[in-house]
């Protein structure tokens, strides 16, 4: 809900030319590149039209009022002072204006109707068609104590389950983990927790709205770290190529496997990938593996109206959103090594990526 009030925030100043150069540059860029978001702009641009239209549809109604009333006072004068002719010349008048004025009323009632109506059909047709991958803890019943079991008291997470939470994996052995932006935006705290049981505290350093992508960095002394057993592949992949992912829809990873189904993401995003694969709430920020165990994706989001299809976005993105990065905040580079998974059978892939990949805890 909050990311969502912030991107309604930005059309708005969009709309209402607020912005500077380089940030309506910035903006037109991502209009460009998400037809959701494009969507979004058209779809707010004409409900701002429609309330503009409201607002002179009153504005006329206030003058007809005010004619109307002065019609009322001269037509005492003129009962006064003329005969039944003039009389009824005023009475015709009136009549004529109270009809104008009625008209403007089913008008305006009949503009509103049809915007709500129109912004309606579009909100449900893009949920039933796309949903982010977003675990909601509260709504999910779980077990307290497989929280906090084996985990040390200088590495507890908080004791209730969090508002919400996703999948995370590290870009490096030092602390540094990428996730969707959708998932921790606005929290007050953040927590991740790998395969062992060990949680620790993180902080968002970096986040990209047009990719989906937030960086986090482990903020806990006692955490130790190790390179990375895969390595960055931004090239793009071909289409019915293999490829694998592991997250949190549950409080225990989970393995899926599928296929590139598609060159691009929901309503034809270039910045994604469509892929045949199982994913549900809480797989959202997960990697997307090829069989040689580079990173080709990052799990966003699935389509509701069929089985199976789910949209990553590009590792591409990634990259660009690591070299983007300030230099006093940027992770170990590690991506430039050939990934230490392939060759291996899956199952020994799957033994080695897990270690990385974490449970992402999100509290407001």
């Amino acid at each position: 809900m909050k990311e969502d009030l912030f991107l309604i925030s930005e059309i708005e100043r969009y709309l209402e030319g607020e912005m500077s150069v380089q940030e309506k540059a910035a903006f037109d860029e991502l209009r460009r590149t998400n037809p959701q978001i494009n969507r979004q702009v058209e779809e707010h641009q004409l409900l701002l039209q429609g309330l503009d239209h409201m607002s002179r549809r009153q504005q006329l109604q206030s003058q007809m009022d005010a004619i109307h009333g002065e019609l009322d006072m001269s037509t005492l004068c003129m009962e006064a002072m003329e005969a039944n002719q003039a009389a009824k010349r005023t009475r015709i008048r009136r009549r004529t204006i109270t009809n104008l004025a009625a008209a403007a009323c089913i008008a305006l009632v009949t503009s509103l109707s049809t915007i709500a109506i129109l912004q309606n059909n579009s909100r449900n047709k893009s949920t039933a068609q796309y949903e982010d991958v977003r675990r909601v803890l509260n709504n999910i019943q779980r077990s307290q104590n497989a929280l906090i079991n084996d985990i040390k008291d200088k590495n507890k997470a908080p004791i209730n389950p969090g508002t919400y939470g996703g999948t995370g994996f590290a870009v490096s052995g030092n602390g540094y983990i990428v996730t969707n932006l959708h998932v921790v935006a606005g929290a007050d705290s953040i927590y991740v927790q790998n395969t062992k049981g060990e949680a620790f505290k993180a902080v968002s350093v970096f986040e990209d709205i047009s990719s989906d992508l937030a960086v986090l960095k482990i903020a806990d002394s006692t955490f130790k770290s190790q390179p990375l057993p895969y390595a960055l592949k931004p090239q793009s992949v071909t289409l019915g190529e293999e490829v694998f992912t592991m997250g949190y829809p549950r409080d225990e990873i989970v393995y899926g496997k599928g296929y590139i189904s598609a060159k691009t993401g929901f309503n034809g995003d270039t910045t994604a990938y469509q892929v045949s694969i199982p994913v549900n709430p809480g797989n959202s920020g997960g990697p997307l593996l090829d069989a040689k165990g580079d990173i080709v994706g990052i799990i966003t989001g699935k389509q509701t109206t069929a089985d199976g299809i789910a949209f990553a976005v590009k590792s591409a993105h990634l990259k660009r959103l690591l070299d983007e990065m300030p230099k006093d905040k940027q992770p170990k580079r590690e991506w430039s090594h050939k990934s230490k998974l392939e060759g291996l059978n899956r199952v020994d892939q799957i033994k080695k990526v897990e270690e990385f990949v974490y449970l992402v805890k999100v509290y407001n």
